[in-house]
């Protein structure tokens, strides 16, 4: 199944990712899966921001910023 990258994460969407960033946090991985296609989902730390994505390129994401 394709996933067009136009498609916007929706709030569900968005809220899992947020679920998910916190269990890297707390557990340094999560047994979160993505909604859309069953994919894992990541985490990728830039400097004090970071990105937790569906491991599927262009599917669902969320960037944070730190301090």
């Amino acid at each position: 199944m394709a996933i067009s990258a136009i498609e916007q994460t929706n709030m569900q969407e968005h809220e899992l990712l947020i679920e998910a960033a916190t269990d890297f946090g707390n557990f340094g991985k999560t047994d979160k899966i993505c909604p859309r296609c069953g994919n894992n989902i990541t985490y990728i730390e830039i400097d004090s921001s970071y990105i937790v994505r569906c491991a599927t390129d262009g599917c669902i994401d969320a960037c944070f910023r730190g301090i």
